[in-house]
Parts: C-alpha cells; structure tokens; sequence
C-alpha cells in the first residue's frame, strides 16, 4: 500500500542517515548468529507464503498465458489456482496482513486501516499514508506508531499471530505484521536516534527468525539493502534473505516472505501493467533455484504465493477522479490532523484510507443522519454505512433512495455459512436471495461480514468508499494516477492465490481463514526447537 507508510518513512530517514550499519555492530551480530542457530528438522513440509503486493488475476493471467512468469506458471502447473479469494476490509496492507495471520476481524484485532480514530487514546493513529500527510501529522509520531507500537501494543492481545500459536519455528521476511514469541531487537538508523524520532534501539516480540529490512536481517548480507534499494524494503532483499535460509537448511516450520515492489507500479501505471509482476516472478525464480532444482522445491515444500488486495483503476481525469471529502462536509467543524485529539469545537474526525474513509462524529450534539444526508449528495460515493443498535445500515450515493439494513443471525444463509437479517433495497449491496433464502453476493464479496467487521472502531462512524475510478481525499491525503484500493468493492477485493505442494485449501476462498489452514499444515508432533 504505497510501498506501505512504514517503507515510506524508513526511507525518508535513510537517505539521510550516514553510517547505519555501524550502529550496534556487535548486538546485530549476536542477534543474527542467534538466528543463524535453528537447528529444526520438520516432518511435515515447511509451508512457505509469498505475499505479492497488489497482485491481481487479470494481469497475472496474461503474464502466465504469455510465459512471462515461468515460477508462477510451474507451482500452477503443478498446483492449485484460485483468481477469487476474498481479501479483508479495508483493503489495506497492515488490516489486510493482520487478519491472515491472526484469522480475526479488524474489531478484534484492532488494526482498521493505515489511519484510524484510536477509540482509548482518543487520537488519530497513523501508519504513513504519504509524505505529505505524514509531516502535516507529524513524522515522530508515525514512525513510533508504526515501529514501536503497531505490533507491540495495537494488536489486541486477545489474538494470537500464526507464529504467537504455535510453538514451531517461523519466520517474517519484511513482513509488516509480526508479532511473535521471541525477543528481537530493531537497529533503526543514527540519524534518528540523533533527533530523537526513534530510540536507540527497539525491543520487539517477533519470530525465531525475524527480517525487517536493514533494521534486522537473518543473513551477514549486505548487498541489497542499501540506500538506493530502499533500506531492504524491496523484492531482492526478500527474495535473499528467503533463498539464504533454503541453503543453509535452516527453513522453518512456516515462513511469510513479503514482496512489495509490484504495488509501486500498479499505484503509478495502474492495474493492467505487468512490470511488477514479472520482477517478482524472476526473484521467485531464484527463491526455486535455491533447492537445485524446482521440482526439488515443490517436493520439500508447500508453496502459497497470493496478492493481498487488488486495484481499482482511476480515472484518467485526475481532476474529476478525487472525492474531497472536506468539501463534501464543508459545513462542519473537521478536526485539523495535525492537532490529532480532537477541540471542543470539532465536529467530524476524518480518516482517509485511498478508496475508504472512516468519518467520525465527536460532536456529541451532531446527529448521525444529518451527516448522512450530506454525504449522499456526492453520487461518487458507492456505499454510506453506519450502526445503529445491532443494525447496520446503508445507503449509496449512486441510488441515494434505496436503502437497506442487516443484522447477524436470521433466515438468510450466505455461502460461507453465515447467517443474516435482511431488510430494505438490497439492491443497494448488490445482494440477490432465492426462495431457499440463499444469499448471492454480487459486486462486494462477503459484504455483509466484512462491513460488520469494522463497525467497533467508534461509537459514532459512518463508513463510505468510493465507486471505481474514483479515490477518497482528506487533509495531505495521497493521489494515485493508476490504481487505489481499499474499498468493498470486487476489483479492491479479489486476489489469486498459487497453492503448490499440497492438495488442501482453505475452508473457505477468504483471507480470514487462512490462518486455521496453515497451522494445520504445519501442525507436527515432532520435538521443536
């Protein structure tokens, strides 16, 4: 997502920091000759799990049909290939990879998105949606968001993590999500101990074997980390600190292997460019060649390679494509995001997520439906969504007539098994039921339980995203002239995903259920570490 706020900002530290690599030389070692010891030998395959940012089905098709991805095109062959598996909400990297790997809702697990309303510390919390914003926000601020809090105190502690539950070994190759059993250190770069941004050091609870660019790296490597290959936050460094495991034997249980270069050039070029997929695809060929041979690869492992949102197009009327949600509520008192708790005087609090938006009400006297009316002027908008009691309701911009409501627990039974209560225009969420009160989704895959999956983040928000082609705009917020995300929409929603190594799925073709599939892959009565 945008290379991922945390990516964004450790750049920006690292073009200026002069000598790094120097800083707690010793410890660094120490840290990675720890690492370096696992000595572990599986009896059932070690599964390993390449998240590919943004990768979408259609363009990884026509590189599969036209041979341009041989790595992806053998573990398909030899595999499984599944286009449509449903991704979480918002489609949003830190949300997104935070319910793979906890198996839970944003309301459980409490990461809503790169910029929220924190409800018990009554501010905004930022991951780093862009440069801009983030110094209007103030750029101490998230960089601790980001390195010092997200995994270690905004995960509730009421999940676990893949590697929280089992006590296998495992492994985070820049994974922006982590949280594990085992203390780690992070190495943040000079410059920002010298201004006070960062502390010297970061104790962190993470995997045995744990990767976070140049800030902590399993091998002595340092050749793909440097400045000008952004700190190891890139697909090279993922791919060799990945491959250095497979020749060392020291490949664990289970290891999540993150590339993020491929959402750069969607964001840039838009969804239909392949460069990305194509770059990822040749380090992935090394990460084969590793083995000796790649049918050696697919023998000792199970492969999952996967996208973790997708893309909407925008519009190339860039000046038409932007929905200013400032102005749309102009006749509001919106708390400034540089002041990050809100006055006495402030009214709305908003939370700009590309394609979604959180809108909170702070003003105890403001009433919800008036806010609700002025946001369904604005025919962009494709959904409106707010809880009242145990219902949730929802409008759209494009129908601003229709309306409809739904509840856990009824007469309706989607296709996952979930049950629901439906009144109103259904039309409006694209739902379809048959006379065995069937529910068909339609344009918003599992509409129902990823939209009740976020409504815990304030007492009074209302919930809008935007329409394809269109991006959502706050204070300093980013613009994409290729492709943005973050909505329930299909196109934002839908990921393929490369089974290979093992004729098992998920329970389901959804990114919550991941989780449950993978321990029992790895699940083994064999000694650990």
């Amino acid at each position: 997502m945008i290379l991922t706020g945390i990516i964004l900002i450790a750049l920006f530290i690292v073009i200026l920091a002069v000598g790094s690599e120097l800083s707690g030389f010793k410890e660094r070692r120490k840290q990675q000759q720890e690492m370096q010891s696992l000595n572990y030998s599986p009896v059932q395959k070690p599964v390993v799990l390449i998240i590919i940012d943004s990768l979408m089905h259609i363009p990884l098709k026509e590189v599969l049909d036209f041979g341009k991805a041989p790595a992806m095109k053998y573990l398909v062959e030899n595999g499984q290939y599944h286009p449509k598996v449903v991704t979480s909400f918002p489609t949003m990297s830190v949300s997104i990879d935070t319910t793979l790997l906890t198996g839970a809702t944003p309301n459980e697990h409490h990461i809503y998105g790169l910029v929220y309303f924190h409800k018990k510390e009554n501010r905004i919390v930022n991951f780093g949606t862009g440069f801009k914003e983030t110094f209007i926000f103030g750029l101490k601020t998230v960089l601790q968001d980001s390195l010092l809090n997200l995994n270690q105190k905004y995960i509730s502690p009421k999940v676990k993590t893949i590697h929280e539950e089992t006590d296998l070994p495992t492994a985070s190759i820049n994974g922006l999500i982590y949280r594990g059993n085992y203390q780690r250190t992070l190495f943040p770069p000079l410059l920002a101990r010298w201004t006070a941004l960062l502390p010297k050091r970061i104790q962190t609870k993470a995997p045995f074997l744990f990767s976070f660019g140049a800030m902590s790296k399993i091998s002595k490597s340092d050749k793909y980390d440097s400045l000008w290959r952004r700190f190891g936050f890139n697909d090279s460094f993922s791919q060799k600190e990945l491959a250095s495991l497979i020749k060392k034997g020291n490949l664990p249980a289970f290891t999540i292997a993150y590339f993020p270069t491929n959402d750069d050039a969607v964001h840039r070029e838009g969804p239909s460019q392949i460069k990305g997929i194509e770059k990822a695809d040749k380090e992935l060929q090394k990460v084969l060649d590793a083995f000796g041979s790649w049918e050696e690869a697919i023998r000792q492992v199970t492969w999952i390679v996967m996208g973790d949102s997708g893309q909407t197009p925008i519009l190339p009327n860039h000046q038409a494509a932007y929905i200013d949600l400032r102005k749309l509520l102009r006749d509001y008192k919106i708390m400034p995001i540089r002041q990050k708790t809100p006055r006495k005087e402030d009214q709305l609090v908003l939370c700009v997520n590309e394609r979604m938006a959180y809108i909170y009400l702070t003003d105890p006297d403001l009433k919800m439906n008036e806010v609700v009316q002025a946001l369904k002027k604005e025919p962009k908008l494709d959904l409106i969504a707010w809880q009242e009691k145990d219902w949730i309701h929802v409008i759209s911009g494009n129908v601003p007539e229709a309306r409809c409501r739904f509840q856990k627990g009824g007469l309706y039974a989607d296709e996952y098994g979930q049950t629901w209560k439906l009144e109103g225009d259904l039309s409006v969420l694209d739902l379809k039921t048959d006379d065995a009160n069937r529910i068909r989704y339609g344009i918003f895959p599992d509409v129902l339980f990823r939209l009740c999956g976020v409504m815990n983040t304030w007492d009074r928000v209302i919930i809008v995203t935007a329409s394809p082609g269109y991006e959502l705009t706050g204070e300093g917020s980013p613009t994409h002239k290729g492709g943005s995300h973050g909505s329930l929409h299909y196109l934002d929603s839908e990921v393929p995903m490369i089974i290979c190594g093992t004729n098992s799925r998920p329970k389901t073709l959804r990114l919550i259920d991941i989780k449950d599939w993978i321990l029992q892959l790895i699940s083994s009565d064999e000694t650990n570490l």
